[in-house]
């Protein structure tokens, strides 16, 4: 009975020495220094990108000279890329520099052939240098392509050259074409509204200017022409209206300062 209780003591006495020291003794190890994860550096065409999407943000700002500064960096890191040198091509275009605009678009052109965009601004570069043929071929090139994004902007361009030849009726099928393509495109829109107003249709043209305001309710412009439009149907009360909300848009616009020289003409006095 004794060995019984003697071993009944002894066995939990082992045991509670056996979990606060354990059977065997363990080692603390002192926590390792936290290392700097490696930085990893871009690659050239990671550079090029971003030097382009720069460029390109500067270029919708109207900065040319820094967007050209961004464009040319990203050209020398990916000289492969037809985007760029449509930028480029672009910037050029914009500062009227056409010997150097269309050789960028013509590079771009050459990596890619079926670059809307590319063939686009070329026939815009064409346009502007008189060459209206050359601007025609080039706004159909780019509506060659069925993956390009943007079409109604060719439209557009092949009303706007239809209209300097006098051809009314096929510029008023590219501007449907151009809407049809893309239902808030607003130059298609305004140049509809003046071949309607030209025939006479004067309510039709209204309707698109009550749309397009809806669309775009800060543009002046809108306000402006839809003034006009009430005042030659002879409904001056609303002419004057519109012609007052254009003004309180921006007073201090050119389309400000033109709606405030018709309303002296209308009644002889400034709102």
């Amino acid at each position: 009975m004794r060995r019984f209780l003697f071993l009944a003591l002894v066995v939990p006495f082992l045991t509670s020495c056996s979990s606060l020291w354990g059977n065997k003794k363990e080692v603390k190890r002192p926590p390792q220094p936290l290392v700097a994860e490696e930085v990893k550096k871009p690659s050239p065409e990671e550079k090029a990108k971003g030097y382009y999407q720069i460029g390109v943000a500067y270029l919708q700002m109207g900065e040319i000279p820094l967007a050209l500064n961004y464009l040319l960096k990203a050209r020398k890191l990916s000289p492969k890329d037809p985007k760029i040198y449509n930028a480029i091509g672009f910037a050029f275009l914009k500062r009227g520099d056409y010997k150097r605009a269309e050789s960028y678009l013509k590079k771009a052109l050459s990596l890619k052939k079926d670059f809307s965009e590319a063939w686009l601004n070329l026939g815009i570069l064409y346009e502007e240098k008189g060459d209206l043929k050359g601007a025609e071929e080039c706004y159909l090139k780019a509506l060659e392509n069925p993956l390009y994004l943007t079409p109604e902007a060719a439209y557009y361009r092949l009303a706007l050259l239809e209209l300097k030849k006098g051809n009314r009726g096929r510029a008023k099928r590219n501007l449907i074409m151009a809407i049809r393509n893309n239902q808030d495109f607003a130059p298609a829109y305004i140049e509809l509204a003046k071949l309607l107003e030209d025939e006479g249709k004067l309510e039709e043209a209204k309707d698109i200017y009550f749309k397009l305001i809806s669309l775009y309710p800060k543009v002046q412009e809108l306000y402006c022409r839809l003034g006009e439009l009430f005042i030659k149907s002879g409904d001056t009360l609303n002419g004057k209206k519109y012609l007052k909300k254009c003004i309180s848009i921006d007073p201090s616009s050119s389309l400000a300062a033109k709606a405030r020289r018709r309303l002296v003409e209308l009644d002889g006095q400034a709102p």
